[in-house]
């Protein structure tokens, strides 16, 4: 196992049984279903969602409240047996399995929905993240859902991190993450060059708040899986 990966467990290990997430992300909420698109997103009844880099399972949580039929990936078998079982202990049942950007464990045309929240800038490079995508289009259904939310370049994380060249960075005076590669989205418009292979109707937002004494910045996109 890589040092990257053992040092992801240990976060997730420490953190449940104290204060781990146990809500769903607020942005993600108000995107599924609020009123903000040009397109609203439709799911189908029992619609298949898959959430990338699932962490605790609290983002699937209402989608499992509505009947969907959920599942999603983590980067060890360890972590994905414990946001298995978080679940469970709440009383859900999802599909959680050991996978990654590049590495989906399901057939072609799978899903309704994907949810990529924050997952995608840890492809560290323009192949990885070119090929994260055409995953992303492969287990989708045509004309189905891409949620997709990045780190933008206000973020705090951002503007700590050692620039590399050719929007890769490296994490510095951070977290436990400090030392690992990023690729970063400098604004929207590289988001849409990336995502437009795949996809189509691309709507694009961001969302930056200024948290006392932190910035968050966040770029997002909704996209269709080309027809």
């Amino acid at each position: 196992m890589s040092d990257d990966k053992q040092r992801w467990e240990e976060f997730h290990k420490d953190r449940v049984g104290a204060n781990y997430p146990r809500w769903p992300n607020e942005f993600m909420l108000k995107t599924i279903f609020g009123s903000y698109l040009k397109e609203p997103v439709r799911l189908p009844e029992r619609a298949k969602v898959l959430d990338v880099g699932c962490g605790f399972g609290n983002n699937l949580l209402p989608f499992l409240d509505r009947g969907h039929e959920c599942s999603g990936v983590e980067i060890t078998a360890a972590i994905a047996e414990l946001s298995q079982q978080l679940l469970a202990d709440r009383g859900y049942t999802a599909r959680i399995l050991e996978g990654g950007n590049r590495r989906l464990p399901f057939p072609d045309a799978e899903f309704d929905l994907l949810l990529s929240l924050n997952v995608l800038h840890y492809e560290s490079t323009e192949p990885a993240i070119e090929a994260a995508l055409r995953e992303y289009a492969r287990v989708l259904k045509p004309g189905a859902t891409l949620l997709l939310m990045t780190v933008g370049p206000r973020h705090e994380i951002y503007e700590r991190a050692t620039p590399l060249g050719g929007h890769q960075y490296r994490i510095a005076n951070y977290d436990f993450r400090n030392g690992e590669q990023y690729f970063y989205f400098d604004n929207t418009k590289y988001l849409e060059r990336y995502l437009t292979p795949g996809f189509e109707r691309i709507e694009l937002g961001r969302s930056t708040e200024e948290l006392f004494t932190t910035t968050v910045d966040f770029l997002v996109s909704v996209a269709r899986r080309r027809s």
